[in-house]
């Protein structure tokens, strides 16, 4: 550390409780820090090499270094707490860490949810890394193709709109990689250096990244947003400063096998130039700011956009509620279609359901012992098994077979649509021969027969309702395997956004308005034809 560095630190250190470090505010965060003499740092374990396990399971990687680096300026001990791309700036906010290294693009759509650390400590671009016999040598042979994702990834937005990608959305690496290699997508959307370190293992032989870089973008640090200024924020400022000062970065990005980065080179000499005094010329004004040439902030505010982005803006800064799936174009298109694939989802499931369901009982009610039977076995492994653990033995098990040997895919919507009606069709089947069982009570002869069906149904209304709005409930299900229905497009907009509690009772109210409207249209569809059968007997 630098002797200016060195002497401002501990200053800073001394003076901590009281927040009076260059113009500070008191840190909360920091007097917890100092109090319990652990720091709290969110890392990623899936992001090689910043971040992975090794083969003990222990976290390394460049960012481990960086945060245990962190803790051991502030004289502090470590916990390291794994993050995701999706959670990482939400489990700042929540308190569950009080710093977050894991490859954050510096965006501004992530300063509205926490506080960057300036400077940044890293820079990265995208690429896309695909089989080597798709051929495709420029951005432009991807237009309108299926490529997975990673939810949270800041530039899954400007990608799509720029090069018009078909974007299938993972919750996590692992996911991801599972669909590039099952054959769902022509490629994976991530940053280059990840994209590397995948490539340099065996298991990806036969694939590629033959696309130049896209959306090269700065990575920061990040703190919660209420630390904007405060003591914790300057502090951890000066670490990552002295980081480029020292060399301290581009030694651990050598040490971890990278090739060397032209932006560390430069951002060095930036923060290694002195002026005529012998000072650096990135040094914090008396009000404790870094110079302007030495920053890297872009904040859109209400004042800078126009239209309804300008009202939607003027509302959050305002009163805090964040409606970017109204104001936002690239929110609201995705919001909508999450909201229109969920409907379509709701209507196959209840048609499919009663059919699978009606076709059941058929057999299961039937005269020949061999098939009532095999439908009553069928259906008690529909039931007993989680619909959610049919789509993952499906979606990733029979169909990375099903790739592997033969090249097919199995469409995830039709995975989910069918896993949950199967589920749901064997609950209506029970509901109808029970009811058929009540039947012959007082009628012996009574069958379950094409020609008795509705009568059988009106008889067992109240739970072959209640399986079909259990159903419609379930669709938030198919989100696992990335079919991107409205609970998938709302955790990508709070994971972009961080407005978690508008998109949670957005979610609420739409949830509540689907299924009220649905079992509105079912009740009036069931007396319909339940009517209609009364004048036809």
């Amino acid at each position: 550390m630098s002797v200016n560095t060195r002497s401002w630190f501990r200053l800073c250190c001394a003076w901590l409780l009281a927040g009076v470090c260059a113009g500070a505010t008191a840190s909360p965060t920091l007097q917890a820090i100092e109090k319990s003499g652990v720091i709290r740092i969110g890392v990623k374990s899936d992001f090689p090499p910043f971040g992975m396990l090794d083969s003990e399971g222990q976290p390394v990687g460049m960012e481990i270094d960086l945060a245990r680096d962190v803790a051991r300026r502030l004289n502090v001990n470590a916990s390291l707490v794994k993050v995701t791309t999706e959670n990482r700036l939400q489990r700042l906010e929540q308190g569950a860490v009080d710093l977050v290294i894991a490859t954050t693009a510096d965006t501004i759509e992530r300063r509205r949810i926490a506080t960057a650390i300036e400077p940044p400590y890293y820079a990265g671009g995208v690429t896309v890394m695909m089989r080597d016999n798709q051929r495709i040598q420029d951005w432009g042979g991807l237009r309108g193709k299926t490529v997975c994702a990673t939810q949270g990834a800041y530039y899954n937005r400007p990608m799509s709109e720029r090069f018009l990608l078909d974007l299938v959305i993972y919750r996590d690496t692992r996911d991801a990689l599972l669909g590039l290699r099952d054959g769902r997508c022509v490629g994976y959307l991530y940053t280059q250096s990840a994209i590397q370190s995948f490539l340099a293992k065996e298991e990806w032989r036969g694939y590629s990244a033959p696309l130049p870089l896209a959306m090269v973008n700065q990575w920061a640090l990040f703190v919660s947003r209420a630390e904007k200024g405060s003591a914790f924020d300057r502090a951890i400022g000066d670490i990552v400063a002295d980081w480029h000062r020292s060399g301290f970065l581009k030694e651990r990005e050598a040490a971890w096998g990278m090739p060397a980065s032209s932006f560390l080179t430069q951002t060095q000499a930036q923060w290694q130039a002195k002026d005529k005094s012998g000072t650096f010329v990135c040094s914090r004004t008396p009000e404790g700011e870094w110079p302007t040439a030495c920053r890297n902030t872009t904040l859109l505010t209400s004042a800078e956009a126009t239209g309804l982005q300008n009202i939607g803006l003027l509302i959050k800064e305002r009163t805090g509620i964040d409606l970017s799936f109204v104001y936002d174009p690239f929110d609201r298109t995705r919001f909508l279609k999450g909201l229109g694939i969920t409907v379509v989802m709701m209507v196959a499931c209840v048609l499919v359901s009663l059919g699978c369901g009606m076709g059941w009982a058929l057999l299961a009610d039937g005269r020949v012992r061999w098939l009532s039977t095999l439908a009553r076995l069928a259906a008690v492994y529909a039931r007993m098994t989680p619909p959610l653990l049919q789509m993952y033995l499906l979606f990733f098990g029979v169909g990375g077979m099903l790739f592997a040997n033969l090249g097919w895919s199995l469409y995830p919507m039709a995975v989910a649509i069918g896993c949950m009606s199967v589920y749901t069709g064997a609950a209506i089947m029970n509901s109808l021969v029970e009811a058929a069982h009540h039947r012959r009570l007082t009628d012996p002869s009574f069958r379950l027969q094409a020609g008795t069906l509705v009568q059988t149904a009106a008889l067992a209304k109240g739970p072959v309702m209640g399986s079909l709005i259990n159903v419609m409930k379930q669709t938030v299900m198919a989100s696992a395997i990335g079919v991107p229905e409205l609970l998938l497009m709302s955790l990508a907009i709070m994971a972009d956004q961080g407005n978690v509690n508008v998109m949670m009772n957005v979610l609420l109210v739409a949830y509540l308005g689907l299924i009220t409207t649905a079992a509105a249209v079912l009740a009036w569809l069931q007396v319909r034809v339940t009517r209609r059968f009364q004048e036809a007997s």
